[in-house]
């Protein structure tokens, strides 16, 4: 199936090179796409005025790991995958390790075995959310509220060469400044949603990581 891609960047980007990039990504080292015109808007033009580029993938030819459906679609895959790839707050190795070991040997996927990942987008903003559930400030199912919300915007990263190859662009648009309104709107969403579940989640009886490492043991 033939789908249709988009890129928001400072600068236009005809051919994306394999290989480069910011590994410490949401899902590691690749080249991050979404299907929402809107969201590509939004991303463009965070700093500024900026590029939407365009582009068409033929995905039918390629292995995808989809954390939105069966059997993937468990919140903690992807807080796994988060916490595995981008910097985590300095205390949460040495405070918390039984935790890490519990979503690494549970629930961590080898991406490296997918050309393609389609997930939910975690900018500082969201990364909070699971670093909180880490730490059992929040519950499992204020978690799984936020992560089936949409809130987020779904991400589609192309990470194998064969990804790459199958990628074509189509063409570009400038974005102009104002659509930067919408990510930042959506940023202070994120910001207080998070502080009223810290508030929400303080004193529930809803299951949290602790719980879970606990019932492993």
């Amino acid at each position: 199936m033939k789908r249709i891609l988009y890129h928001g960047s400072t600068s236009t980007i005809k051919a994306p090179v394999y290989g480069v990039g910011n590994k410490n990504n949401d899902y590691g080292l690749g080249f991050y796409c979404c299907s929402k015109i809107e969201l590509g808007k939004e991303w463009a033009a965070r700093g500024g005025s900026g590029f939407l580029n365009q582009y068409s993938i033929r995905d039918d030819r390629l292995k995808i790991l989809d954390l939105t459906k069966e059997p993937f679609n468990n919140v903690l895959y992807w807080v796994a995958l988060l916490i595995a790839n981008r910097t985590i707050s300095p205390d949460m190795k040495d405070k918390y390790p039984r935790e890490l070991k519990y979503l690494f040997d549970n629930y961590l996927v080898d991406v490296s075995k997918y050309d393609v990942v389609i997930g939910y987008r975690a900018d500082d903003s969201y990364f909070r959310f699971p670093e909180a559930f880490v730490r059992s400030e929040i519950t499992f199912k204020s978690l799984q509220e936020i992560f089936e919300a949409g809130q987020l915007g779904k991400q589609y990263v192309l990470i194998s060469k064969k990804a790459f190859e199958n990628l074509k662009f189509i063409d570009y648009q400038i974005v102009e400044e104002r659509y930067g309104i919408d990510y930042y709107h959506r940023k202070n969403e994120a910001d207080k949603t998070f502080e009223d579940l810290l508030k929400k989640d303080r004193y529930s009886n809803e299951k949290r990581m602790r719980d879970l490492v606990k019932d492993e043991s």
